[in-house]
């Protein structure tokens, strides 16, 4: 199977920390923070309401000088979500959304708009290699340097399977990315 018939569901993360839209921004953001993720969908119902994200905190709550601990979730998310995916989705439509509404994040839904995982850029990048470029580009975009992507896997300058860094265009680990 090449890495573009990859289905959402996958790859996607199926145990997903969410947020309440009756929550207050603080506490979705303690959540944020523990779980050191950047975004969280929005249930309500049983059914993704919308998506609170640090930009959204950002936005709508810091900027204004608003209170996080007395506004709710649900009066800064977006609502409804820029975007969604499914479950059978493939990654070639997946990451065409992502890039295209310029997220990093995408809740993957049933037909009945039900939560059944998250994909991130992260793990578009771990399982599906060829779309690495793509994400490349979206984050020198937003002003990401190569040097801040990471992964996991063979450095391409020694070959030790570690922690690995892209820094001129290849993945390296620490050792060989001193030397660059």
């Amino acid at each position: 199977m090449t890495n573009s018939g990859i289905k959402a569901h996958e790859i996607m993360t199926k145990e997903v920390v969410i947020a309440h839209p009756h929550m207050t921004v603080s506490e979705a953001a303690k959540l944020m923070n523990s779980f050191r993720i950047g975004g969280l969908p929005v249930i309500e119902n049983g059914k993704l309401a919308g998506i609170i994200t640090e930009r959204d905190i950002m936005e709508e709550l810091v900027a204004k000088d608003k209170n996080a601990s007395e506004t709710t979730v649900k009066k800064i998310m977006t609502s409804p979500p820029k975007i969604y995916g499914t479950e059978n989705e493939d990654m070639n439509s997946i990451v065409k959304k992502m890039t295209d509404h310029n997220v990093t994040r995408m809740p993957i839904i049933d037909s009945a708009n039900r939560l059944r995982g998250i994909i991130t850029n992260k793990d578009v990048l771990h399982n599906c290699t060829e779309y690495f470029d793509v994400l490349l580009e979206q984050a020198k975009i937003k002003g990401i340097k190569e040097e801040d992507y990471t992964a996991f896997g063979h450095c391409e300058t020694c070959g030790d399977s570690t922690h690995l860094v892209f820094k001129d265009g290849r993945f390296v680990c620490d050792d060989c990315f001193d030397k660059l």
